[in-house]
């Protein structure tokens, strides 16, 4: 399936800051199951001083506000194409390590509410004898039932213990529980950053999240919590990680007094 995709985010400054430099984590990837057709990136009140790749294998972009500026609009637009795969992913295809992606990590921390919950996953394999796959959508389903969907209420800093103790959370915190759980048990896990079209909604707030798991025979597979299933082809994938700090679409570092205003707008088209 085709996508068209505009992202735009404008950062108003209420005093032109004395520097400001932001990290852009907006490029979509390249995988057996998508491909970039084309992709743009404009600044607005700014430019891109750096396009590298991070350790996971993210492009990046580096930018610079213009210090005659009190606004900086960065702005992305392109088409890619998505495969349906079941959210089977395939391989690990990186640099880091497969082990690295079963260490914790201060968002997804398992404490005490997490570890019932891994033992809960635990008793049920041992009850069905189930496989990997079914047992990760159980996970899912857990985590989902713990951790109802509630805007307003987590914000980027809680953790996935946090969460569960709070019994609500958006996307973000069912990743961290789901990831956190899963490397209790031993699976390499990990954070994906990308877009959903929902409901022929075109017109969205934020970008969407979900998680893979590493499973033998497969390789990455993927699982979208909020929602209880598999990626397919309406997920266009930006960025991976650990968590949320590794995958953030636009942060960054101001100098300066003075307050800012985020407004952020993603146009989402399906062909």
């Amino acid at each position: 399936m085709l996508h068209t995709i505009r992202h735009q985010t404008v950062f108003n400054f209420e005093t032109t800051p004395q520097s400001a430099v932001q990290r852009l984590h907006l490029m979509p990837l390249t995988s057996a199951n998508q491909r970039v057709i084309n992709w743009e990136i404009e600044l607005i009140g700014g430019t891109v001083e750096l396009v590298t790749d991070d350790f996971h294998g993210n492009r990046i972009h580096l930018c610079r506000h213009d210090a005659q500026s009190n606004i900086m609009q960065i702005s992305c637009w392109g088409t890619v194409e998505v495969e349906d795969a079941c959210g089977v992913v395939g391989e690990h295809d990186r640099s880091l390590p497969l082990g690295l992606f079963r260490n914790e990590t201060p968002l997804s921390k398992a404490g005490a509410r997490l570890r019932r919950l891994a033992r809960e996953i635990v008793s049920f394999r041992r009850r069905n004898d189930c496989g990997d796959v079914e047992l990760m959508h159980k996970l899912s389903a857990l985590v989902r039932e713990n951790i109802r969907y509630v805007k307003g209420r987590t914000n980027v800093e809680t953790t996935a213990e946090k969460a569960m103790e709070l019994g609500v959370g958006v996307c973000q915190d069912h990743v961290h529980a789901f990831t956190s759980v899963a490397r209790v048990l031993g699976y390499s896990a990990r954070y994906v950053s990308g877009y959903l079209m929902v409901n022929e909604k075109h017109v969205q707030e934020a970008s969407h999240a979900w998680a893979e798991v590493y499973l033998s025979g497969l390789g990455w597979v993927g699982f979208d919590i909020s929602n209880v299933i598999s990626p397919d082809d309406r997920y266009v994938k930006l960025a991976i990680g650990f968590d949320y700090s590794d995958v953030i679409p636009v942060s960054g570092v101001r100098y300066g007094n003075g307050d800012e205003r985020i407004s952020t707008e993603i146009i989402f088209d399906q062909q």
